[in-house]
């Protein structure tokens, strides 16, 4: 046996392991789209050197963000304050997440729903056309888009993976950095609680925003990588073999130098034995809870899979549950409800702003944050990969609603 499994074999072997498990619909993956996007760049001898996703752009501006998120605060705080029932609409939106988990609220309450509620009821009264007006606060964000601007440059961020450079994805801190210097900056120029808080948020998010973009376009390029041939593609092999590797260690934390290591001794088969680990990992998973569903239907692709829950027809990430503390897999896309999503997502990370308003110990205030962080974080980088099933099937609704509900204003795809 070769050391390095056939990728097509591994496909074939996936297929059939689905099949035993769901209804398999061969979807025709069209890639016109991916050769508009992709691009692969070649050395002299016309191998792949690196692969360039052709709609992220390196110019970094942090207008669109501020203005997203202040009208944003904004049009929620307009909801509060006209709507009485607004309290109920948002315990609704976590009405399935089951017993207080958090250490939040007392007995009676689900402590979910209720941190959430009270996290957004701190932010009815702020006046942010104050806050984002305010001199300081301008200061201490036009200094951060300088330096964050100055790192992304270093960086290149339309740089998806690199086939021949074990260490290309080095400076994984960089922007990190640059947001600790952006958060001491802000401890020092602002005093007044909802500017300083408004600043950290935005600051954090931003960072997060822009260095994420790689991992969901990542994503949405091992969509490509599973569903077509490398002859389809126009690459090898080896080549294939050493952009996934590439992928999964540009992922790897900064300090587990240990497991940066290992990916560069065992480059040939480090990402795909990634890939398809994390593949058979979550089949089972879903196999087990097949007879959960009123019907199980298409497999979309090595992270989504359409079934009927309840009545609902939705589609489901394989790869993410609902939140941390549930078994439940996420829903990515609802077609039934098809804003759902992206306004449970809205209300959480306005959430997580507002949690900077409660006083609470610092342990139960982390926990929370984590809590709320983890029904949207990982989740929306995953996406990727259903983007690349859209795109590749030319469902531009599917395409457009995703746009929506990630929640990224840096985002051109």
């Amino acid at each position: 046996m070769n050391n390095i499994l056939s990728r097509k074999t591994m496909r074939l072997s996936l297929v059939g392991f689905i099949v035993s498990v769901v209804s398999f619909t061969s979807f025709a993956t069209n890639l016109s789209a991916f050769k508009k996007r992709f691009e692969f760049v070649r050395n002299d001898q016309g191998g792949v050197e690196y692969i360039r996703d052709r709609s992220i752009t390196a110019k970094f501006s942090i207008a669109p963000y501020l203005k997203f998120i202040k009208e944003s605060l904004q049009e929620e705080q307009a909801l509060m304050k006209n709507k009485g029932d607004y309290d109920s609409q948002i315990e609704g939106l976590f009405d399935d997440q089951g017993e207080n988990l958090i250490g939040y609220g007392d007995e009676k309450s689900n402590g979910q729903s209720q941190l959430v509620v009270d996290s957004l009821r701190t932010l009815e009264n702020v006046d942010f056309d104050k806050v984002f007006n305010d001199s300081k606060f301008k200061e201490v964000i036009k200094e951060f888009e300088w330096k964050l601007s100055d790192a992304l440059l270093k960086l290149d961020p339309t740089v998806l993976a690199h086939a021949k450079d074990m260490d290309f994805f080095y400076q994984k801190r960089v922007t990190y950095q640059v947001l600790t210097w952006g958060l001491n900056f802000a401890k020092k120029r602002l005093s007044q609680v909802p500017i300083l808080n408004t600043a950290s948020y935005v600051l954090v998010r931003v960072e997060e925003l822009v260095r994420q973009r790689r991992l969901f376009h990542q994503n949405m390029l091992l969509h490509y990588l599973e569903q077509a041939s490398e002859q389809e593609l126009g690459i090898t092999h080896d080549e294939a073999n050493h952009i996934m590797s590439s992928i999964y260690e540009s992922r790897i934390d900064w300090f587990a130098f240990w497991e940066s290591r290992s990916a560069q001794a065992n480059w040939d088969k480090y990402g795909v034995n990634k890939f398809f680990g994390a593949i058979r990992i979550n089949n089972n998973r879903f196999r087990r809870m097949t007879s959960t569903f009123s019907q199980v239907g298409a497999r979309l692709n090595y992270a989504y899979q359409d079934v009927l829950k309840g009545e609902e027809n939705v589609i489901l990430d394989l790869f993410n549950t609902e939140h941390m503390f549930s078994r439940n897999l996420a829903v990515a896309y609802n077609r039934d409800s098809p804003n759902k999503i992206a306004r449970k997502r809205m209300v959480i990370q306005l959430a997580e702003l507002g949690l900077s308003f409660i006083p609470l110990p610092s342990f139960i205030k982390g926990i929370a944050e984590n809590f709320m962080q983890s029904f949207h974080k990982q989740q929306a980088l995953t996406e990727g990969a259903l983007y690349g099933h859209f795109e590749s099937t030319g469902n531009q609704e599917g395409m457009n609603q995703l746009k929506i509900q990630i929640l990224n204003p840096f985002e051109t795809l």
